[in-house]
């Protein structure tokens, strides 16, 4: 003989059963799957590691992050002069070179353009043949960042851009150099609102005076990085070590900086021209450096 469910099992099966629905209706509603949500998490910790290469590389130069203007002064990696060294593929190529970064931390698992941007799989570690001179060689100079134009580039992240110069007061070592500009934020400073390194952003054309920014491609890739086609989304780095994810490109733990009208907020991925001092943060992938700003070439996708 069939027996039938008692009052209390009765109870506990739809207890089970409005559970399992409310669950189902949590993980179908989320904008982010597990699946994403690992990823986005896998990502944070990418943004984490290499915030950490930068500050294993000023425990033996002076608290400074990477400059290879400063490590190839003899000229023996790249044929670019002084400044001009000081791009994002020359940065994070010096950094993989000496051991402090692999090439496969330099891609986001967020990556939303994989056709132009993947990993450096031929990244060469000893005598790199692109070398000016290999046998005297501080990095790959094959390791790009450059995916425009139909060129494959090797690292997803946008940095800051280590524009400023390095002053030394009279009858002091180099150790006493004073940095300029942006390059006072391109070191180990401990700031907990100094944003080093990010998931890239769009290129912002302009900010409006409610920081409304205004995109010039409104369908980058960048956007489907964490987000969707309308809004960026994405894990930001800052000069203490921590990571915040943030979903506005004027995230509420940027600086704020002195404008020709005032105090104003920091929009991360855009320079803003009133801020005479380049005080504010800019992010990007830059394929020229120099000491001006007006001297780096940022790309965007």
């Amino acid at each position: 003989m069939r027996r039938a469910f008692t009052l209390v099992e009765t109870v506990i099966a739809i207890l089970a059963i409005a559970l399992l629905a409310v669950f189902t209706l949590v993980i179908l509603s989320s904008p982010r799957n597990s699946r994403s949500a690992a990823r986005q998490l896998k990502d944070s910790t990418q943004v984490h590691g290499i915030i950490q290469s930068l500050v294993a590389w000023t425990n033996s130069n002076q608290g400074d992050y990477p400059l290879p203007s400063l490590i190839d002064a003899s000229d023996q990696t790249v044929g670019e002069k002084g400044r001009a060294k000081d791009t994002t593929a020359n940065i994070f190529s010096l950094l993989i070179y000496h051991g402090n970064i692999s090439p496969e931390l330099c891609i986001s698992p967020m990556e939303s353009n994989w056709s132009s941007i993947h990993t450096d799989e031929d990244f060469e570690y000893e005598a790199p043949k692109k070398a000016v001179n290999p046998a005297n060689a501080l990095w790959d100079p094959a390791f790009s960042a450059d995916f425009t134009g139909g060129k494959v580039g090797n690292f997803s992240y946008g940095h800051l851009q280590p524009s400023g110069t390095r002053s030394k007061p009279a009858g002091t070592d180099l150790a006493a150099t004073e940095p300029t500009g942006r390059l006072r934020a391109w070191r180990d400073t401990f700031s907990t609102t100094e944003a080093i390194v990010a998931n890239r952003g769009p290129e912002i054309t302009s900010v409006a005076a409610d920081y409304a920014p205004t995109l010039k491609n409104k369908s980058s890739n960048t956007l489907l990085i964490h987000g969707g086609r309308r809004t960026w989304e994405g894990n930001i780095g800052y000069n203490d070590g921590h990571v915040e994810f943030e979903t506005s490109l004027r995230p509420t733990g940027s600086v704020r900086f002195d404008s020709a009208t005032g105090e104003r907020w920091d929009t991360l991925f855009f320079d803003e021209p009133d801020d005479v001092n380049q005080s504010n943060a800019f992010l990007g992938i830059f394929t020229t450096a120099g000491e001006k700003p007006s001297e780096f070439k940022g790309i965007w996708d």
